[in-house]
């Protein structure tokens, strides 16, 4: 009786199976069709969404086609294959951009990603895709009786995105990262404005701005303590009555008198860390803003020594400027700030004053031996304007010196420029120092002697350096210049080769097509200018030129034809 029953389940199975695939490969539509809606019907959308894919095919006309579409990516839907039924809507509706199923598929597209949307503290890809889906259909549809709930749907997300944030954000903050924590919380105000955790978040902002300040170094302290003054003030405008008011009142209180203290000890912690201008221009403002001559006092001694701490520290370049402002400083001062801190500090006052009288006079001597003879040069002219030092013959000498070292690290005109202003800076020099019996005397008449020397080499330098140097549009100009003005015999032979070399060197570094050209204006230049030429010397150098002229001619108008 058993064996009986098992084989009459088994042949009916057997019958139902033969029946979906005969259903399914058959060629019956209809039947196809009416099975496919009663599996659909029975929630098996397996086998229901194989025979709506067949039907795709099967059907002629395009309302049957829209409809099998549809209900096939229903059955994926249903299977919870939501990717998949995500991309089949959108399919159905790039198809039949006008079809009747439009509405139904964009709600199901959104509701695919809202499906695949994730717990709060996952990635939220999914949930973006769902607001974006559920807003297209709003759009599309705005008389839906689905907008209700789709309305509903995008609150929902809308809600996790936020608290996915707001999780966040309150994460940084117990983890005591409180820059990350601002930041996090500012963003939760910016982006949900109407939170639900609102008044949380801003108490948060101000707390956690506060915190950080204390936990800042002093340079950035006074910054975030106003933040935090800010933030408090802004929570109290928007929430009059709160349970976090208490503590937001501490933190202003707390926040100003830390404002207070650091204005005071900041330029300290500046003058400490060696940030000297910082220091300088806080002590500045203190000292305008005292209100009593003991406070005024107070500020004046501490500027002075950090004006003078400056002058200890600074570069040779700068040491001299720093004692300027020092001492500037310190004779501007009004007649009871000067005495205090002359009683108060009289041996830091009379070290001061005397760095500045020896740096007065040493400084551009020590810029020479440093190799910075341009600042050497700005130093001795001003050393040697100061009527109230007594110029020396080694002040003139070296201030020639480092006139003439900065002259040689000049290109050739501005060399000569130099060169030239010298000759007139020596003889100044000499009718300063005459009375004076010196060894100097004599340097700077062998500083004559080389100036003069530098100065013969002109103007054939002016061609001849671009030349060495690689400069050769530059010497073809100068050199053509130079022949239009009146010139020695000698230096115009010499100008018209140099002329011709610079020519070579120009065409033979062109690039390969513009060679020949380059040539031609070597050849051109060569007729125009070898008749001054009378020195057999100078001829025998140019007919060698003339040569490599000759042979570049025919080498690149080969190449050209």
């Amino acid at each position: 009786m058993r064996n009986l029953l098992v084989l009459i389940v088994i042949l009916f199975l057997m019958g139902c199976k033969s029946t979906y695939e005969d259903t399914l490969t058959g060629r019956d539509v209809d039947q196809k069709e009416t099975l496919a809606f009663k599996l659909y019907e029975e929630k098996d959308y397996f086998k229901a969404g194989e025979l709506f894919k067949s039907l795709i095919q099967d059907k002629k006309s395009g309302e049957d086609i829209e409809k099998m579409f549809f209900f096939y990516a229903m059955c994926d839907y249903h299977l919870e294959d939501y990717g998949l039924a995500a991309y089949e809507f959108e399919r159905l509706i790039q198809k039949f951009p006008r079809g009747k199923y439009n509405e139904e598929s964009q709600y199901f597209i959104a509701m695919s990603n809202y499906k695949k949307s994730p717990p709060y503290f996952l990635d939220q890809d999914y949930t973006y895709r769902a607001i974006e889906s559920f807003q297209l259909f709003l759009d599309k549809y705005p008389k839906s009786t689905k907008r209700e709930d789709v309305n509903n749907k995008v609150d929902e997300l809308t809600n996790k995105l936020e608290f996915k944030m707001y999780r966040q954000a309150k994460l940084f903050y117990h983890m005591e990262e409180y820059k990350s924590a601002n930041v996090a919380l500012e963003k939760v105000v910016s982006e949900f404005p109407d939170s639900k955790h609102a008044e949380e978040v801003y108490y948060l902002i101000a707390e956690s701005n506060f915190k950080l300040a204390q936990k800042s170094i002093e340079s950035k302290q006074i910054e975030r303590f106003n933040k935090a003054v800010n933030a408090s003030g802004s929570f109290n405008k928007k929430f009059k009555e709160s349970i976090y008011q208490g503590r937001l009142d501490n933190i202003i209180t707390e926040s100003k008198r830390e404002i207070k203290r650091l204005k005071v000890e900041l330029p300290d912690f500046y003058h400490k860390s060696g940030d000297f201008e910082k220091s300088i221009s806080l002590y500045e403002t203190l000292l305008r803003r005292a209100k009593t001559l003991e406070t005024q006092q107070e500020f004046a001694l501490k500027l002075f020594s950090v004006h003078h701490s400056k002058c200890q520290k600074a570069s040779t370049q700068t040491k001299l400027k720093s004692y300027e402002d020092l001492m500037k400083y310190f004779n501007e001062l009004s007649e009871p700030n000067r005495t205090y801190i002359e009683t108060k500090n009289r041996r830091e006052v009379e070290s001061a004053k005397l760095g500045y009288e020896l740096y007065k006079t040493d400084a551009a001597y020590k810029l020479y031996k440093e190799g910075k003879y341009y600042s050497s040069m700005l130093a001795y002219r001003k050393l040697l304007a100061d009527s109230s030092v007594q110029n020396k013959p080694k002040d003139w000498y070296f201030y020639i010196k480092s006139n003439f070292q900065y002259a040689i690290t000049q290109e050739a005109l501005l060399k000569k420029d130099q060169l030239d202003s010298m000759v007139f800076t020596i003889k100044a020099a000499k009718n300063e120092i005459d009375g004076f019996t010196s060894g100097y005397q004599s340097k700077i008449d062998r500083m004559k002697v080389i100036v003069d020397e530098n100065l013969a080499l002109y103007p054939v330098l002016l061609v001849e350096e671009p030349y060495r140097n690689g400069k050769y549009k530059i010497g073809l100009g100068r050199a053509q210049n130079l022949l239009k003005t009146e010139l020695s015999k000698k230096d115009e032979e010499e100008i018209v080769y140099l002329l011709i070399a610079t020519a070579v060197k120009h065409a033979n570094k062109g690039k390969r097509f513009e060679r020949f050209s380059r040539f031609s204006n070597a050849e051109k230049l060569m007729e125009k200018y070898f008749y001054r030429v009378e020195s057999k010397e100078v001829k025998l150098k140019i007919s060698k030129l003339k040569h490599k002229i000759d042979k570049g001619l025919f080498k690149y108008k080969t190449k050209e034809e």
